[in-house]
């Protein structure tokens, strides 16, 4: 399922002379609407990215480090980034209402012609994240309140969600075996670059491969086996053992 991320459409009134039925003056405003729906999509962008190489939700600090800001009004239309307090990001941005109540230049806004990474419904933008594995990170880090941290090297039996050793862990605790804390138990464990395909680790509790929300983000085809090493893999039904 992709996973949305919404942004305000925030409309204000802007005082500024704009004749809609002047060819250049019109050509200008079509131009500069279709400049705000790009800088949307790229947000989207780097948002994803961020996720993918960071394992936390970035700020708009962050995002405009990727991708440049856009502070300057044109043609009435005004563009102010903000993110919320939940990391659900959120633009707000501003349409004069002579601009809104022009039919073609929301119909530009608002459609498909520019956008793959962002639709408009509701006088909302929503992000779509396209990576399966950035979705699943996205999902880690929204139930952690907060980035994936290194596993701490203590004894600990609250589960938690970490990486270590360029390998998450979900639903990890650790235990001390020899002098060295090691884990005692997990939901599941893979390589950074293995998620999409496998071989995921996953626990041989079977009931836990069904009531666990964890196991629904692993992608259709990747290759599993529980702790004791027998063999599974996920499909549209669910996660089936191989014979």
């Amino acid at each position: 399922m992709k996973k949305l991320f919404f942004i305000f459409l925030f409309l204000s009134n802007i005082a500024f002379s704009l004749d809609l039925n002047n060819f250049e003056e019109r050509k200008s405003v079509l131009e500069d609407v279709k400049s705000i729906v790009l800088y949307e999509e790229s947000m989207a962008i780097a948002y994803e990215n961020y996720i993918l190489s960071n394992y936390s939700i970035p700020n708009l600090a962050q995002i405009k480090t990727l991708i440049g800001d856009l502070t300057t009004q044109i043609s009435g239309i005004t563009a102010t980034l903000t993110l919320n307090n939940s990391a659900i990001t959120k633009i707000s941005y501003a349409l004069n209402d002579t601009l809104e109540a022009d039919d073609s230049i929301k119909a530009l806004y608002e459609s498909n012609t520019f956008r793959k990474r962002t639709y408009v419904r509701n006088n909302e933008v929503y992000f779509i994240l396209e990576d399966v594995f950035a979705k699943h990170l996205y999902d880690l880090i929204k139930t952690n309140n907060g980035a994936l941290q290194t596993c701490p090297n203590l004894v600990f039996i609250a589960p938690i969600n970490c990486i270590e050793n360029n390998h998450i862990y979900i639903g990890l605790t650790k235990k001390l075996e020899n002098g060295l804390f090691v884990p005692n138990s997990y939901l599941m464990a893979y390589h950074i670059d293995k998620f999409k395909t496998g071989p995921i680790i996953i626990t041989d509790d079977t009931s836990k491969h069904i009531t666990e929300n964890a196991f629904d983000s692993i992608p259709k085809g990747a290759l599993l086996y529980d702790t004791n090493g027998v063999k599974y893999l996920k499909t549209l039904d669910g996660i089936e053992v191989l014979k």
